[in-house]
C-alpha cells in the first residue's frame, strides 16, 4: 500500500513542532515574557531594512538556476566583497554591514537559490538544494561578477557553509583570488548536534525527527505555509528566542520574522536534510592561506559556539571573536561591534594584499 507522504509529513511536523515548542516554552516562558515587556525600540523600522539598493544583477548557475542579486560598486575599488546569507533569509539580511562596508570595497549581495527573488527564477526541474551546490553557486557568482578582482568572502550561517563548500571544491583559489574569509555563526559540521537550547532528552528527539520529516514533506509536495504563524505574537517570540541572546529591538525581531515568512517553506525543507549532512571539517586547510575571521554569539542556540571552535582548531592563526549575550543573528543584534570588527578585518586584508602586490 502506498504511503501518503503528505499525511505522514503533516502529522510528523505537528508532533515535532509540539514537542519542540512545548519544551522551549516550558523552559523559557517566564524569561521570554520578561524580555518582551522590556524590549526596546529602534530607529530603524521594517521598511528601512529593505531600503538599500545597488545595481541589479542575475547569475546563471552550473545547473541552470538563476540567482538574483545586487552590486554596490565603489569607484576605484580593486577588491570585491561577496556576502552569502543564511538559511531562510535573503540578501537584505546584510543591511547594517552594507552601510558599514560600502565605502571600503565593491559589495556583492545575492539571494541564495530558493530564497528572496531567486525563488521564482530557479529553472532546473530537479533542483539541487545541497550545500555543495551552494558552493558551486558561490563560484558562479565570483566568476561572473568579479572574475578579475581579489575577493573577500563573508558568510553568515548557511552562507558560511557555502563558503566552506567552495573551499572544499576549489582550494586553489584561496590565497590566490580569494584573499580573506569571514565566517559568522557558521559551522563546518552538521547542525544536527545542536541542542536548539532545549533540554537534552528533548533535543535528541528533535534531532532524530527533523531530517525524516523534511524528506517526507519534500517528497509529498505538501503545500505548507509558515508565513502567517511566523508573524503572530508566538511566532515573533520564538523567532527572537532563536535569533537573539539579549534584549533586541522589536523591529529586529520583526525583520528576521519577515525574511523567514517570505521564504517558501517547501523549499526550506528540501535544504534541511542537506544541512544536517553537511561536513567540510577535514577540508579547511586552504583557509590557512588567507586571513580568516570567525565570529559567533555566546548564546547562539542554532549554531552553538562549539561549532565555531571546531573551525578554529583546524585553522591556526584565525581570529576568533565570541560576543557575550548574543545569539544567531549577532550581525543584527550587535551590529555596531560586528561592523567595527568587519571593517578592521577588511582593511587589514586589503592592506596585506596591496603590500604583496607592490
Amino acid at each position: 500500500m502506498a504511503v501518503d507522504f503528505g499525511k505522514v509529513a503533516g502529522r510528523a511536523a505537528l508532533s515535532l513542532g509540539a514537542v519542540a515548542l512545548g519544551a522551549a516554552a516550558g523552559a523559557t516562558a517566564e524569561r521570554l515574557v520578561m524580555r518582551l515587556s522590556a524590549t526596546p525600540s529602534s530607529d530603524v523600522d521594517l521598511a528601512e531594512f529593505y531600503s538599500l539598493h545597488g545595481d541589479r544583477v542575475e547569475v546563471a548557475t552550473s545547473d541552470g538556476a538563476v540567482l538574483v542579486g545586487e552590486v554596490d560598486r565603489l569607484p576605484g575599488s580593486r577588491v570585491t566583497i561577496v556576502l552569502p546569507h543564511g538559511f531562510a533569509l535573503n540578501r537584505n539580511f546584510w543591511y547594517y554591514q552594507r552601510l558599514a562596508l560600502r565605502d571600503r570595497a565593491t559589495l556583492v549581495f545575492y539571494d541564495q537559490r530558493g530564497h528572496g527573488e531567486s525563488i521564482g527564477a530557479t529553472g532546473a526541474a530537479s533542483q539541487d538544494y545541497s550545500i555543495s551546490q551552494l558552493g558551486r553557486d558561490l563560484h558562479s557568482v565570483i566568476n561572473q561578477l568579479a572574475p578579475d578582482d581579489p575577493v573577500i568572502l563573508i558568510g553568515h550561517s548557511m552562507g558560511g557553509m557555502s563558503i566552506l563548500a567552495l573551499v572544499e571544491q576549489h582550494p586553489e583559489i584561496f590565497g590566490a583570488q580569494v584573499i580573506g574569509v569571514g565566517l559568522i555563526s557558521s559551522s563546518a559540521t552538521s547542525v544536527a548536534t545542536s541542542s536548539l537550547g532545549l533540554p537534552t532528552p528533548i533535543s535528541r528527539v528533535v534531532q532524530s525527527l527533523v531530517p525524516g520529516v523534511a524528506v517526507a514533506i519534500a517528497k509529498g509536495g505538501v503545500a505548507l505555509s509558515h508565513s502567517r504563524w511566523s508573524k503572530t505574537d508566538l511566532g515573533l517570540l520564538i523567532t527572537r528566542l532563536y535569533s537573539f541572546g539579549s534584549v533586541a529591538p522589536i523591529q529586529a525581531g520583526e525583520f528576521v520574522a519577515d525574511m523567514i515568512s517570505s521564504t517558501d517553506f517547501n523549499i526550506l525543507v528540501k535544504f534541511l536534510p542537506n544541512i544536517y549532512e553537511h561536513n567540510t571539517l577535514e577540508s579547511l586547510e586552504p583557509l590557512q592561506q588567507v586571513e580568516t575571521l570567525v565570529i559567533t554569539g555566546e548564546s547562539d542556540r542554532v549554531v552553538p559556539p562549539a561549532m565555531s571552535e571546531a573551525i578554529i582548531e583546524r585553522v591556526p592563526g584565525a581570529e576568533f571573536v565570541v560576543f557575550a549575550e548574543s545569539g544567531h543573528m549577532v550581525t543584527i543584534e550587535r551590529h555596531k561591534e560586528v561592523n567595527e570588527l568587519l571593517a578592521g578585518f577588511v582593511d587589514r586584508v586589503i592592506e596585506r594584499h596591496d603590500r604583496r602586490e607592490d
